[in-house]
């Protein structure tokens, strides 16, 4: 079983309908999005190349910081 202070969680936040879509297909397999997503580490692992593969699905980056604030004065 993994330790919570040696092996940290790791999170991602995908849209609500891309979880949804994945979980309801991967229902049907009897699967769970983390048993995904946990099998396809171990097979990136058996396999880096296989990244090249998914380099279409790869989400843009994040930006750093606070996003900027544009909301009006108040008052107006």
């Amino acid at each position: 079983m993994p330790d919570r202070h040696r092996d940290p969680t790791v999170s991602v936040r995908p849209t609500a309908d891309d979880k949804q879509a994945a979980a309801e297909a991967l229902g049907e397999w009897g699967w769970t999005i983390g048993d995904a997503l946990h099998a396809a580490l171990l097979w990136l692992l058996d396999d880096p190349r296989r990244l090249a593969e998914l380099e279409r699905f790869r989400p843009p980056a994040k930006t750093k910081g606070r996003p900027p604030n544009n909301a009006r004065p108040r008052g107006q």
